[in-house]
């Protein structure tokens, strides 16, 4: 499994999903998730939330979530900037919820009717980016009336300052910006101030993953862009991603998508 950070710049992005899974990961921005059919399980901060039609979940800034489908169908997604909503960015800067589903019928008209406003945004949007004006300007609205619904229904919490991020969320944050470097425990047992053993322990009961196999996924993942997007050579790419070697390369690269970077490039060009 694929942990990441996710530099996202647009002050708000709406989406009509349709089966689409997302590995753990992160960002500054909230992000609304709302089944609109099917069954989605949403995992926040080591909370599994089985959400189904009428059923969602806010997710706060830099809170570790993912989403799988467990019935095919459809959601509605929105991210957006914590000042989008000028309002309450006081709540999202100090605060997290101790729980972050809701069930719309438990809230008030108010909520149906901003939900379905969203809904009708996105689908009109699916095709069009960045996120006209106007469209920007109805769904500050609508979010407005969700947040001023939604977030007295959710039990907020004093979160640490932002700056002070759980340590499993800042090694996420380094990483995403320092994959491609030579790393090692050690390394980063000295960047963070805690032991190695701290780090390796974080890894397999929090991230359910190990270090090098962390590392080698982001370094995957940058290749395959790489091998699609280039004409770089597989050797100068297994150097530029992270690989010590293009024999350490070939040998992750197969091992994670049993093929060899040279056919997957080649399949994906006659494809």
């Amino acid at each position: 499994m694929s942990f990441f950070y996710q530099n996202r710049q647009e002050q708000l992005y709406l989406y009509l999903s349709k089966n689409n899974p997302y590995a753990v990961h992160l960002h500054r921005q909230l992000e609304l998730i709302y089944v609109l059919s099917g069954s989605t399980t949403v995992t926040v901060e080591q909370q599994d939330f089985l959400l189904t039609p009428g059923q969602g979940v806010l997710v706060f800034p830099n809170q570790m979530h993912g989403l799988k489908h467990v019935k095919p169908g459809h959601n509605l997604l929105c991210i957006f900037e914590p000042d989008f909503c000028h309002s309450f960015r006081q709540f999202f800067q100090n605060k997290k919820p101790a729980h972050n589903d809701f069930t719309v019928s438990s809230l008030s008209e108010h909520s149906r009717i901003a939900l379905q406003g969203l809904k009708t945004l996105a689908a009109a949007m699916e095709k069009d980016r960045p996120t006209p004006s106007d469209v920007q300007v109805y769904a500050e609205g609508y979010l407005t009336l969700l947040l001023a619904d939604l977030l007295p229904s959710l039990p907020l919490q004093v979160r640490k300052n932002t700056d002070d991020l759980e340590l499993e969320q800042r090694l996420l944050l380094y990483l995403d910006a320092h994959y491609t470097e030579e790393l090692s425990l050690e390394s980063l047992s000295k960047e963070f101030g805690v032991s190695r053993f701290v780090l390796s322990r974080i890894f397999t009961e929090k991230l359910h993953t190990t270090f090098p196999d962390y590392v080698n996924s982001r370094r995957l993942d940058y290749a395959r862009d790489l091998l699609l997007s280039t004409e770089l050579s597989v050797t100068q790419i297994a150097l530029d991603v992270g690989f010590g070697s293009s024999r350490t390369f070939f040998r992750a690269f197969h091992s994670a998508y049993h093929t060899t970077p040279g056919a997957y490039r080649r399949q994906k060009e006659s494809s």
